[in-house]
């Protein structure tokens, strides 16, 4: 039991103390949501990461033990940024008709995910999947809050399901990696799929 916690701790990500490190790892994540996009979570190595970042693989390791912990890291920190643009947006947004709401919230993910292309792809990583969990719902319950606010809102269980659905829409563009002109107008064309489903029923 000792020995466990011990493995535990040792795989715990080191946080920089100086100004300095903290711009170290900002580059070492950087490199690896670089990396994570163009080749995939498998295919990418620890050594190609820190490679990418001009920095030591014994840097890379001294913060990030494991290439899980990198890129939980990452995650966390982009969760948190599409988070706060979500709030902000439900401030910006009450009181607008659900189609106007779906419109934004469109285009605000389409903008995240051209700048976070990775983040999709490592809230489905292997492994302990808990804490990515909590990301999926708390994303879930920011986009039904959204609708929940509109006017007229949609109901709650309206709201809830067409928060489960935004998120999977956005993967189809994802998938065509390389593609940007076909990738935008997908976009577009599930933007205004949902705006006329949303017209429709008010």
């Amino acid at each position: 039991m000792a020995s466990e916690k011990a493995s535990a701790k040792a795989l715990k990500p080191r946080r920089p103390q100086q100004e300095r490190g903290r711009l170290r790892v900002a580059a070492l994540m950087a490199s690896a949501a670089e990396l994570f996009a163009e080749k995939g979570f498998e295919a990418t190595t620890m050594t190609e990461v820190a490679a990418n970042a001009c920095a030591a693989i014994g840097t890379l390791y001294l913060f990030f033990p494991t290439k899980e912990a990198l890129a939980e890291a990452i995650l966390r920190e982009q969760a948190e940024e599409i988070s706060s643009q979500l709030d902000c947006l439900s401030e910006r947004m009450v009181g607008h008709a659900p189609a106007a709401i779906a419109d934004a919230l469109f285009a605000l993910l389409g903008d995240f995910l051209k700048t976070h292309p990775a983040y999709s792809a490592m809230l489905d990583l292997p492994g302990d999947a808990s804490w990515r969990r909590a990301i999926r719902i708390r994303r879930r319950n920011q986009i039904s809050a959204l609708f929940a606010r509109a006017e007229p809102a949609l109901n709650p269980e309206q709201a809830e399901r067409i928060a489960v659905i935004v998120p999977q829409l956005m993967r189809i563009p994802l998938a065509l990696t390389g593609e940007k002109r076909l990738r935008d107008g997908v976009v577009d064309e599930l933007r205004q799929m949902l705006k006329a489903h949303l017209e429709a029923g008010s």
